[in-house]
């Protein structure tokens, strides 16, 4: 019976092509949309996940009180894995991990910067990774080591048969390559090309090992199954208490154990609480395909039941002929899942071609998980799901039919069997108004924020990685620089413009409160900075060459230092007596979604981590970029020439908002698409149910105007009223959304106007094209029978 049911679908669906067509191409976008959004968020909800120790794998963080606000931080003291190991049996293994740093590879004549981390001997015991070659246990307790991944590797050396082959490390000392191991997974939140193992007889590790008030490192932490881990949290920071006293603002704080299932989802902190993170993104995009597959399930219904008058006397028939209600149910049902087969398998197809360009867009490997047994459950359940849930009132609808006012031609489904598809496609719109609506939003607040005045001018500034010759020859290489008559001006810096690497609590003056909790980004630089980098001096001056005891803040700080009159103002900090002699605008160097941060300037001319140049405004940048090549290579041959605009560097804060206004424009598009189907089958519909109306009323003489504005102006009102709709939950939803950013647009009315103007035209066209076709057909075939 089932195979009858299927060869009697399949028959129907080849003589009518048209409707088929339109039918599956419905399903097939909304399935592929859904299964897109489906593997993304799989992929993103497998971060980490190929450690073995996934479970039990903690990120030590701290809640520290800075400037009356609960901070959580990452950076930790050097002494606390192997103190906390020690004293606490809970922690299996404990590990300290630099920040990352770029390192300078040597091989022969191959020079390589490459992305490294510093790491202690319990690293590989606590992360897994595939080794190729070498042992990762020993090789990382062995301070003239190096462990290599495995491009790295075959871009050094041209194959990974390396160990035991020297590397030079950063042109001062020789390093031995100990192991290889597989590249690191892009779904991976520790990334490096190469590892490198702490010296525990350098001076500086064994200053460290007793350094409880500094903190300029990372901390993990593997548990035993089973730990108690809000409890193990508060022992750690009795642990931090006792051996600081009072001295680090740790102490004011508490710690935080964050699991690696939360590393990539729920990064986000507020006060000291984890608030979430991009899982509100997983989110949100879960709703979409939820919302875009009911969508095309809709769209299902109205084609179908849009076709039943056509449909009336197979049915009639049939019931003459002895076929029970069930029976019919179960074909036009067989018929449904026949089509959610079709186009599941068309959906597939589509989505396995797209993810190569989707991982592109998205800048992640996305992988779409054939061998895991849930993957082929969700197959099987959205394939019944959607054609039960599309065929289900088509069914019950069209095998409800009376056979005996169907075969006597007085078969008439009436203005009440239009509301439930009116209803559909009401809901319909209302999903992809709010769609649009938000796409707007998150495009408005990216704008808003790229145009935000930075507090200083990014144009043509670039930046090159400094080396100890370009530090010890900077006078030299600046002046050559200037001389090309293509760079303006010159300055060096501990940090990039677009991040601050170091902050301090340490700040003393007079008239400090005692327990000042002041903490202060501060980045060394030398003279020129406010010229280089343009921002204004709004008191005092920029440094002179030998300003070597002074600072200059920015306006955020002097504020929260409440300093009337910060210049000449003396300060103690690191142990030396420093004064202010100036006061520059605020910068935004951070995130661009905040306030700028306080910040401090500290004069340094012996070392740096960044040169930055201003190129000549009217400079050509291929010949400006040339000439900074040769004259860096002049004095910094060893190292590779590196740069990066200061602007486009800028712009990786705003990926994730980028690529989120991305997907909702693709999305969206493809709501709205589906709808004008949904749209069409309405229209279709009431022409069917009209047809004879149409035709009476051109023989009396009415215009193609008014016949289109006869049949537009039911449908539009839908539109009309999804909007009203729609436009209330769109503006609560994005308004909660914006609440995330402290430096925000506000939605106007002008927003939701030019959206309701967008879909109503949309709406218009799609009636009108439907609409027109009947109304210029020849009223002589329509009422031939009457």
């Amino acid at each position: 019976m089932f195979t009858t049911y299927i060869k009697l679908a399949w028959r129907n669906l080849v003589k009518h092509k048209v409707f088929s067509f339109i039918n599956i191409a419905g399903l097939t976008i909304g399935m592929a949309c859904t299964l897109l959004i489906l593997v993304w968020v799989y992929n993103e909800r497998s971060w980490d996940r190929n450690n073995k120790n996934y479970d039990t794998i903690y990120h030590v963080m701290c809640n520290r009180d800075f400037n009356g606000e609960i901070n959580t931080g990452q950076d930790m003291m050097y002494p606390l894995p192997k103190a906390a190991k020690a004293s606490f049996p809970e922690i299996e293994h404990a590990a300290i991990v630099s920040f990352g740093e770029t390192t300078l590879f040597r091989s022969g004549d191959k020079r390589l910067n490459k992305s490294t981390l510093t790491v202690s001997p319990e690293f590989f015991d606590i992360f897994s990774y595939e080794p190729l070659q070498g042992n990762l246990s020993t090789a990382v307790k062995d301070a003239d080591a190096v462990i290599l991944t495995e491009s790295t590797a075959k871009a050094l050396f041209g194959n990974v048969n390396v160990i035991n082959q020297p590397v030079e490390i950063n042109n001062h000392r020789t390093a031995y390559v100990k192991a290889v191991i597989k590249d690191v997974p892009r779904n991976s939140t520790l990334q490096f090309e190469g590892i490198i193992p702490f010296n525990p007889s350098s001076p500086d590790i064994i200053k460290s090992e007793t350094e409880w008030v500094n903190c300029g490192n990372r901390v993990f932490f593997q548990t035993h199954s089973g730990t108690n881990i809000p409890a193990l949290a508060s022992k750690v920071m009795k642990l931090v208490q006792e051996h600081t006293e009072g001295e680090n603002p740790t102490t004011r704080g508490s710690i935080v154990l964050h699991p690696m299932s939360k590393w990539r989802l729920y990064g986000d902190f507020s006060n000291g609480v984890n608030t979430g993170g991009r899982i509100e993104y997983v989110y949100l995009f879960t709703w979409i395909a939820v919302i875009i597959l009911i969508i095309a399930c809709v769209n299902f219904m109205n084609l179908s039941t849009a076709r039943s008058e056509k449909r009336a006397k197979e049915v009639g028939i049939r019931k003459t002929l002895g076929s029970e209600r069930k029976q019919l149910l179960y074909q036009f049902i067989s018929e449904s899942l026949l089509l959610s087969v079709l186009a599941f398998v068309l959906a597939a197809v589509i989505v396995i071609a797209l993810v190569p360009t989707f991982s592109q867009l998205l800048k992640e490997d996305l992988v779409i998980p054939f061998k895991q047994p849930v993957t082929w459950v969700l197959v099987a359940a959205m394939i019944l799901v959607t054609g039960l849930v599309a065929g289900s009132y088509p069914a019950f609808y069209l095998s409800g039919f009376n056979p005996i006012k169907v075969l006597k031609g007085t078969f008439l489904p009436g203005k009440q069997a239009l509301l439930p598809r009116k209803i559909l496609v009401t809901f319909q719109f209302i999903a992809s108004i709010i769609l649009i609506s938000a796409t707007v939003v998150i495009y408005k607040q990216l704008q808003y924020v790229k145009d935000r005045d930075l507090g200083y001018d990014q144009d043509n500034l670039v930046m090159v990685n400094s080396t100890p010759a370009t530090d010890k020859s900077f006078d030299a290489l600046k002046n050559d620089l200037l001389q090309t008559g293509l760079v303006s001006s010159v300055n060096r810096t501990s940090s990039p413009i677009t991040d601050i690497y170091m902050s301090t609590s340490g700040i003393r003056w007079v008239g400090a409160p005692p327990s000042s909790n002041l903490v202060i980004g501060f980045i060394f630089t030398n003279e020129d900075f406010a010229q280089t980098v343009r921002t204004k001096i709004l008191d005092g001056r920029d440094f002179r060459s030998g300003d070597s005891n002074a600072v200059v803040f920015n306006k955020e700080a002097i504020k929260l230092m409440g300093l009337k009159t910060p210049v000449g103002t003396k300060i103690n900090w690191a142990g030396k007596e420093r004064t202010i002699v100036g006061v520059l605008d605020d910068m935004v160097i951070t995130s661009p979604y905040k306030p700028a941060d306080p910040l401090m300037l500290v004069y340094e001319n012996k070392w740096s981590g960044r040169l930055n140049l201003r190129l000549a405004k009217n400079a050509d940048l291929k010949n400006a970029l040339a000439a900074v090549e040769n004259t860096y290579k002049k004095y910094s041959i060893e190292y590779p020439f590196e740069y990066k605009f200061i602007d486009e560097e800028f712009n990786q804060k705003f990926i994730n908002e980028q690529l989120i206004g991305k997907l909702s424009v693709i999305f969206a598009g493809l709501a709205i698409f589906i709808c004008c189907l949904g749209l069409f089958g309405l229209v279709a519909s009431s022409i069917e149910r009209r047809r004879k109306e149409i035709g009476i009323r051109k023989v009396l003489g009415a215009s193609l105007q008014q016949l289109l504005l006869l049949m537009s102006k039911e449908f539009l009102w839908l539109v009309a009223l999804a909007f009203v709709v729609a436009i209330p939950i769109a503006w609560w939803g994005m308004n909660k959304w914006l609440q995330n950013y402290s430096y925000r647009t506000d939605i106007s009315v002008g927003v939701f106007a030019m959206v309701g103007i967008v879909i109503l035209f949309i709406a218009l066209l799609t009636v009108s094209l439907n609409a027109s076709r009947a109304a210029l057909s020849n009223p002589v075939k329509t009422l031939r029978s009457e």
